[in-house]
Order: structure tokens, then C-alpha cells, then sequence
């Protein structure tokens, strides 16, 4: 009888697998500080630790020894996060950079293989919806570069066999325009991306539309593009920014009562997006399962560090245990609902995320995305 326990190092198993979460935690500290396959970015910072991460890191509440090192990621040279151990030759990775929220943006490096599974891992997300249409094509009325959205979602697309149109959009922009109170530009720019978006849905067979609530917002105010979408669109990708469960059930029941709805919860930070629990209950708010232990989500009390009871509303800690990547500790800018994960792997489910209105002393602004 042939085995089905993986040979794979927990590093390299298929982030859909169960995987041991100390297994991983501890492999990944081998890797990341070791001085022949760690990156020069970790190898440094590790000089001023009190710990030894190779020793002393062994499990998920190890992992808030580490110091939350994201602010550094808008200064860090990208190759030195490039972990020594992929050598020189390896397949050019994608640079990815936060909306800048809180100041200057936020750089990550995705290697190759990150990225084949965080799109492998959403679109199994997806498929759990329901099968989609064969030949119809996919529209993200989102960012694109130097965004990770554009790149996940066209990378998924590719998954279902379908090409996948994008638009021009810089979310940087109209947050500086919401912040400068000029909200006549504000209105400009949104209309100029949802004319973009309508050149695509009137001339391609869209099966699939991606969008933030507030451009989806705008795109409804033109009532014969909601004619449209009940059409011709099969599925409603939505995510980038908040949408409260009552908008959500109005559009589903009342404006887009033939087409499916599926939420997403995404940032650069957590290394992919996230598509809501399929078989949710209808009508409440949705459940979002990373896939821990490579992405683990606490749901904290941020004054005390420890985890508020299931049901409970914190703010959302985040992990990301890679080969390509080490990101620990990282308090997100979200609060949300703890909710028990399914695989029962340490690391909790997210459900009604809501943006924090302070974020690192600065008021957080959503814009479009």
C-alpha cells in the first residue's frame, strides 16, 4: 500500500494540505536564519534579537517574539529579502507594494513559487462556490500594478481557463484626494474607472467581475449597466474594502438576485486573498479561512496581546510562514469577528472585517481600495 504521507518539506506542501504547524514553524526557522539559505534582510535583524530564532521559535505564540517589522519594509532593499538559499538562478519574483494607507508604501517580494500557491490556493477558494462558466472571461475593476490584486486575480483566471481584462486604477491617488477633501476629483476619477470597466462589459463575454464595494457603488448608478451584469455576469467578486452585510444582502437579493456573490479579504501583508467559506448562512456576515498555518490570523485584544473570545471583536495578527517569505507578528489594520478555524491548526477564522480608524497614529483612509 502506498503511503499518504507527503515527502515534501513542510515548506513546499501544497498550502491547501494539513500541515503541522510546529513542523512548518520549525523548518522555516532552519531556513530563514540559517546563514547559507537565510535572507540578508533576517539575517541581520536577527543580530539584534535577545532570542535565537532556530532555538528559541517553536510554536504559533513563539512567533510574537519576533518584532513587528513591516514599517521597515518601505525602506528595505528588495534583494535582501531574497532568501540566500534560492541562489542566482530563479524565476524573476513579483514585487509587490502596499496602498500606502499609512504612509510611504509597503514593498514585498513574492518568489515564483509563492505566488503559483497563493493563486492555486485561491482558486480552490473559488471552485468551492460552485463550478464556473467555461468561456466567459473575468474583469478586476481593481489595481494593477504594483498591487498584487491585478496580478492574483489574472493569475487565477488562468486556472479557470479564462482571460482576465484589467483597468488603469491608483488607489494611492484617490486617497490623497479623500484626505485633501477634494471630492469633486474624487468623483471624476471614479467615473472615469467605471467608464473603463463599461468599454469591457458592453464588448466581452464577462463572466466574472471582480470589484471594490465602492466601485461597485458607482457602477450602479447606472442602471443600465446593472441590466447588464444580471445579463450577462455569473459571479460578483468582491473585496479591497469593506462592504457591511446589509449592502451585501440588498445586492444580492435586490439588485444582483441572479448572480453569485463571493467576498474576498486580501492585502500585500498576508501574502494572498482569501475567499469566503462557501456554504455560509445566508443573510450573515462571511467567514474568511486562511490557509494556516502558512498565513495564521489571531484575533487579538491589541492592548493586552491575547486572543478575545470566539465571537468576540479584536484585531487581526497575522503570520506568513514561507520559504520565499517570513513575515511574523503582524498587526493588521482590520478588526474583525474570531471565529474557530476549521483545521483546527492554532490560528483562527476572520468573520465582519472592518478597518481600524487609527492605524499607526495616522487616520485610515479606504478610498476606493
Amino acid at each position: 500500500m502506498t503511503s499518504s504521507i507527503s515527502t515534501l518539506s513542510p515548506l513546499d506542501q501544497p498550502w491547501s494540505e494539513p500541515i503541522d504547524a510546529e513542523e512548518l514553524i520549525e523548518t522555516a526557522m532552519e531556513w530563514h536564519f540559517d546563514p547559507s539559505t537565510g535572507s540578508p534582510f533576517w539575517l541581520e535583524r536577527a543580530k539584534s534579537f535577545d532570542f535565537d530564532p532556530r532555538k528559541d521559535v517553536r510554536s504559533i505564540a513563539d512567533l510574537t517574539l519576533f518584532p513587528n517589522i513591516v514599517d521597515e519594509l518601505r525602506d528595505v532593499p528588495i534583494r535582501d529579502l531574497i532568501p540566500r538559499g534560492y541562489g542566482t538562478n530563479y524565476q524573476q519574483p513579483l514585487i509587490a507594494e502596499s496602498g500606502g494607507t499609512t504612509g510611504p508604501p509597503k514593498r514585498l517580494m513574492w518568489m515564483a513559487e509563492t505566488l503559483e500557491q497563493a493563486t492555486a490556493w485561491h482558486a480552490e477558494g473559488l471552485a468551492q462556490h460552485g463550478a464556473f462558466r467555461r468561456g466567459g472571461d473575468w474583469l478586476c475593476m481593481g489595481p494593477t500594478d504594483p498591487h498584487m490584486a491585478g496580478h492574483l486575480i489574472r493569475a487565477t483566471a488562468a486556472k479557470f481557463n479564462a482571460m482576465c481584462f484589467l483597468l488603469d486604477l491608483d488607489p494611492r491617488w484617490v486617497k490623497r484626494l479623500i484626505a485633501r477633501g477634494a471630492t469633486d476629483e474624487v468623483a471624476l476619477y471614479v467615473e472615469h474607472v467605471v467608464d473603463q470597466a463599461e468599454w469591457i462589459l458592453r464588448t466581452q463575454d464577462i463572466s466574472v467581475f471582480y470589484s471594490t464595494p465602492p466601485l461597485l457603488d458607482a457602477l450602479c448608478r447606472r442602471g443600465d449597466m446593472v441590466d447588464l451584469i444580471n445579463e450577462r455576469v455569473d459571479v460578483i467578486g468582491w473585496g479591497g474594502t469593506k462592504m457591511d452585510t446589509e449592502v451585501r444582502n440588498r445586492y444580492q437579493r435586490e439588485v444582483f438576485p441572479g448572480v453569485k456573490f463571493i467576498g474576498g479579504y486580501a492585502s500585500t501583508m498576508i501574502v494572498g486573498g482569501i475567499v469566503e467559506r462557501a456554504n455560509g448562512v445566508e443573510g450573515e456576515s462571511p467567514i474568511f479561512d486562511p490557509p494556516s498555518p502558512v498565513t495564521i490570523f489571531s484575533v487579538i485584544d491589541p492592548a493586552t496581546g491575547t486572543s478575545v473570545p470566539y465571537g468576540q471583536r479584536g484585531q487581526v495578527l497575522q503570520h506568513h510562514i514561507s520559504r520565499g517569505l517570513l513575515l511574523p507578528n503582524n498587526l493588521e489594520r482590520d478588526s474583525a469577528v474570531r471565529v474557530p478555524h476549521p483545521r483546527n491548526s492554532g490560528g483562527d477564522s476572520i468573520a465582519d472585517v472592518q478597518p481600524v480608524t487609527q492605524f499607526s497614529g495616522k487616520p485610515v483612509v479606504e478610498g476606493v481600495y
